[in-house]
């Protein structure tokens, strides 16, 4: 009985909970670091070789060689967005920021600078030339990067005054954004794997592809809202089991799909770039 209550115990169960949270940040990364080298290689070398046109492989009309300033802003908002990707989750890591603070300061103005760079790309680009999805796709994706915008000017705007808290709520914020562009290709890639084509049409018109427009950011911001409003506040034990299922959770499924998708799409683009 006393071997079992120990197991059970309020420690031990947050001592979990933290671990399962430490395991999806660590997959988290990994997937992304995996995502942003696919992003930057292929389509960074790409252009580089003066073979833009290989973009269209990943998305049919992303490149058109008489659109130079769509392909500046698109360009800017991949480059960023691999940038984002590594450094996100280092930003977030407390002994990190509290060993190495002065380290922590000069990212952040880097995080901070590529998330509004990538924010404003990809409204540049949609002006420009407008998403394959049409009308609705522009407005989900407009609204994606000014959001994105807004919350790394208020980072840094708080982070300036010095009002920490406010910068770290808003970093959280911005963090839960910039992680969509890798979660839209996670959330469609496990849909696939569960429903197949259910709900998708031809250039992205179908109901499934309309949710996805907003999908894969709002929900995130509404768990960063969730997070920042239950930071200190008394988790009973079963609320931290449902947080170490949820938790264990994601990190299966998103190391499955980043099996899947490197297998599939991203190792065979990066080597495709690199032969």
């Amino acid at each position: 009985m006393n071997s079992a209550h120990q197991n059970l115990s309020p420690d031990r169960l947050g001592t979990a909970r933290r671990w399962s949270a430490g395991a999806l940040i660590a997959v988290s990364w990994i997937s992304g670091a995996i995502f942003a080298t696919y992003i930057v290689v292929f389509f960074g070398g790409a252009l580089a070789a003066g073979m833009g046109e290989r973009w269209n492989r990943a998305l049919p009309g992303l490149y058109d060689a008489g659109t130079p300033l769509a392909t500046l802003a698109i360009g800017a908002h991949f480059f960023t967005g691999g940038v984002l990707l590594l450094l996100g989750p280092i930003q977030l890591i407390g002994p990190v920021r509290r060993a190495a603070p002065a380290l922590h300061r000069w990212l952040g103005r880097l995080y901070v600078v590529s998330a509004g760079a990538a924010g404003l790309g990809g409204l540049g680009f949609i002006l420009t030339s407008g998403t394959i999805g049409g009308p609705l796709m522009d407005v989900g994706f407009g609204l994606y990067g000014a959001l994105m915008v807004l919350c790394a000017a208020l980072t840094y705007a708080h982070a300036r005054a010095r009002r920490l808290a406010q910068h770290r709520a808003w970093a959280i914020r911005l963090f839960a954004l910039t992680i969509g562009s890798w979660l839209y290709r996670m959330e469609y890639g496990l849909w696939f794997l569960l429903f197949g084509s259910l709900g998708r049409g031809a250039d992205f018109s179908g109901w499934f592809d309309a949710v996805m427009v907003f999908f894969f950011y709002l929900p995130n911001l509404a768990v960063a809202e969730i997070v920042l409003r239950m930071r200190g506040a008394p988790r009973s034990a079963l609320a931290n089991r449902a947080a170490i299922a949820l938790l264990l959770l994601a990190t299966v499924l998103i190391g499955v799909m980043t099996a899947t998708f490197t297998a599939r799409a991203w190792a065979p683009r990066i080597l495709d770039a690199l032969s």
